[in-house]
């Protein structure tokens, strides 16, 4: 893959697993680093996760 367009690619995946999880009420920095990490494995998972509850 090249890195010109692999690394743009794995942070917006990063910024959009970030955002997807804040609005579910979880820690927007664990999920950047994990989205950014796993790509779009990871936004895959931000999305399906459940809100956090407030108990």
């Amino acid at each position: 893959m090249r890195l010109d367009l692999g690394i743009p690619v794995w942070l917006l995946c990063g910024v959009l697993g970030a955002w997807i999880a804040t609005t579910k009420g979880r820690s927007g920095c664990f999920w950047f680093l994990l989205c950014a990490v796993l790509g779009p494995f990871g936004l895959i998972f931000a999305a399906i996760i459940s809100k956090q509850r407030d108990d």
